[in-house]
């Protein structure tokens, strides 16, 4: 099983402090997000993180792409939205090199490739449902459900999932407010499926909430992983008997500060394991062959962007710890 993130993590900026820093900090080139680009990948890795993000450290997960689209003043549109320049990119490919750096430093220090050489980065992208939800429309289009709208983000985010396409392990669209019924569903998902058509890397969807009354729909959006939250809504382990996708299981709870136990989180796994196996026709041994061979993705419920730092990473190390051990039970069942 494959453990990842959601996307974000708690901010941490960088101040300048050695004279190379300063000079560009007078000369207003000093990145003062740098380090908190680090600091989550850092983490992350320690964790035992497989696909890793670059902690979506440079605002909310609106603003981190509104202000880098033609259209908009702040949160206003105020003309036609179109793709500007990239967007997540720079973080993505220092996030990459952070991790080639510190493979090629395990593999000095043991004489062999490290084993870890799997690891990768997620791109992430906010969904144009989501954008349009937390925009106010002045000009250009009627309102925030103009399907005009939703197609123009659409188009201008699939161009961001080109730039990065080549430098991810994944591309994961994150469209949370598809559970709350806002928008039609059929203009949802050809507008998600604007974004990945083609794209050669997997491709995932984040909608967390109560997803009971939109889970069928789900299942025909053209994305490869569908990923929801169970450890806050454990009444969504009931879509895992007709998911049609791979899944992304959300363990871990991220809206509080308390860190979930290794047990808690296990167990909640096994739960939802249990309901997978029973799901497909198929031999029992065979059904856990399937999850091993990475069709379930371990991961928190949502972004962890609010939580202290401390508390962040020891959940994700929790939960790797109880990923594993999951792991390694069914390992053995197969014996």
């Amino acid at each position: 099983m494959i453990k990842t993130v959601v996307g974000s993590y708690p901010v941490i900026t960088g101040k300048p402090e050695k004279l190379s820093e300063k000079i560009k900090d007078l000369l207003g080139l000093y990145d003062k997000y740098e380090s908190g680009v680090k600091r989550a990948v850092q983490d992350q890795w320690d964790a035992g993180i497989d696909i890793l993000s670059d902690g979506q450290i440079r605002g909310d997960m609106i603003e981190i792409f509104i202000k880098k689209m033609y259209g908009f003043d702040g949160r206003r549109v105020t003309g036609k939205i179109e793709y500007a320049e990239p967007i997540t990119l720079k973080d993505m490919k220092y996030a990459s090199h952070l991790i080639r750096r510190r493979l090629a430093t395990a593999t000095a220090l043991t004489g062999s490739p490290e084993k870890k050489s799997g690891k990768g980065i997620k791109g992430i992208i906010t969904g144009p449902c989501t954008i349009a939800s937390s925009i106010r429309v002045e000009q250009c289009y009627s309102d925030k459900k103009d399907k005009n709208l939703i197609y123009d983000l659409a188009m201008a985010l699939r161009k961001e999932a080109l730039t990065i396409e080549k430098h991810v392990t994944m591309i994961q669209i994150d469209e949370p407010i598809l559970s709350t019924g806002y928008y039609d569903l059929d203009l949802a998902r050809n507008a998600v499926g604007i974004i990945t058509k083609d794209i050669k890397v997997p491709t995932a969807m984040h909608v967390c909430g109560d997803i009971m009354s939109v889970s069928e729909e789900l299942n025909e959006f053209n994305v490869d992983i569908l990923d929801h939250e169970f450890a806050t809504n454990r009444k969504n382990l009931a879509i895992l008997e007709n998911i049609k996708k791979d899944i992304g299981f959300g363990c871990v709870d991220t809206k509080q500060k308390t860190v979930d136990s290794v047990d808690a989180i296990k167990d909640l796994i096994i739960e939802g394991i249990e309901i997978l196996k029973n799901r497909d026709d198929i031999d029992r041994k065979k059904a856990i062959k399937n999850m091993l061979d990475k069709h379930v993705l371990i991961d928190p419920d949502c972004g962890m962007r609010l939580l202290p730092i401390d508390s962040a990473y020891q959940k994700l190390k929790n939960m790797v710890t109880a990923a594993e051990e999951v792991e390694r039970e069914m390992k053995e069942a197969l014996r």
